[in-house]
């Protein structure tokens, strides 16, 4: 998604050891502004396609979404997202199908961290303030193969630029009656990020939403970027004695992933394990230097 961004010149990176995150999603605080927690176990909600507005949707809003379903859903969208998967290997295939595009004309990226349906993205994906969030709590995103899931935000925290959120409805084929189980990116435990040691230099592939509008161009003009997107770079260390935990101005995560307007959330993944690293956030215009939220930001 688009963010304005008070644009600074940034030095070199130093280099920052990895910080490894509690795993439970359930137990993560990010303290600034918290939904009710009476909210957290409400059951998932079934819903089968029919004619009229999703839920929380406008009916433009709803066909929009149509169209995003549509495309996701050709065989020659899939077949050349899954071939570009597969060339970084399994455990980027896996990132992929966990990988959620929002619905929304902003576009938007959100990445799935647990099987029962919680999510990770940018804050200002649901608002830049906490009035824009209170108002735009719920979402709908679609996964690779199109299905439409409604996530609404539990957690959120502008200065972090995280957020959290919970799946609470589905729309699934008519005669389904279970909830389905995610699929989700594995996040690094401290025995095990042997083979991501450093956020500085590390191989990352980034997947993500480019926005459909070209906004560098004088007249109006779609960008013909694909609903997703797969890149490669490497992470570039922090922003010299930059807090990790505030994102307020600018991701103090350094990458160079290639992304567009529209990524924010996007997964940086680790190319040789597969493990979540951190979120796309945004970039500074003075250096092409993209940005993005280190891991250690949701603890």
């Amino acid at each position: 998604m688009p963010r304005v961004l008070r644009s600074a010149t940034r030095k070199s990176a130093n280099t920052a050891p990895e910080t490894s995150p509690n795993l439970n999603p359930n137990t993560w605080s990010i303290p600034t502004v918290n939904a009710n927690e009476s909210e957290s176990n409400k059951p998932i909600h079934l819903i089968h396609p029919k004619r009229g507005p999703l839920p929380g949707l406008t009916t433009e809003e709803t066909r929009l979404l149509r169209r995003k379903q549509e495309r996701l859903r050709l065989p020659t969208t899939s077949n050349a997202f899954a071939m570009d998967a597969s060339s970084y290997g399994h455990h980027i295939t896996n990132a992929l199908h966990a990988t959620f595009i929002f619905a929304q004309a902003e576009a938007g990226t959100a990445v799935c961290i647990s099987s029962d349906g919680w999510f990770f993205t940018c804050a200002h994906c649901f608002g830049e303030d906490e009035e824009e969030w209170q108002t735009n709590r719920r979402k709908w995103v679609l996964d690779l193969t199109g299905r439409a899931v409604q996530i609404e935000c539990r957690a959120w925290d502008i200065r972090r630029d995280s957020a959290l959120a919970r799946v609470i409805c589905v729309e699934v084929e008519t005669g389904v009656q279970n909830v389905p189980l995610f699929t989700s990116i594995p996040i690094p435990l401290a025995s095990a990020s042997a083979d991501c040691p450093s956020i500085n230099q590390t191989p990352i592939v980034c997947i993500g939403q480019p926005g459909a509008d070209d906004l560098e161009s004088s007249r109006p003009r779609s960008t013909g970027y694909g609903l997703l997107e797969i890149s490669e770079g490497q992470l570039n260390g922090l922003i010299p004695g930059a807090d990790p935990q505030d994102n307020s101005d600018i991701g103090t995560l350094k990458h160079d992933a290639w992304t567009y307007w529209g990524h924010s959330g996007a997964p940086l993944v680790c190319a040789r394990t597969g493990a979540l690293l951190g979120l796309h956030s945004s970039w500074d215009d003075t250096t092409a230097m993209r940005h993005g939220v280190l891991l250690v930001a949701i603890q």
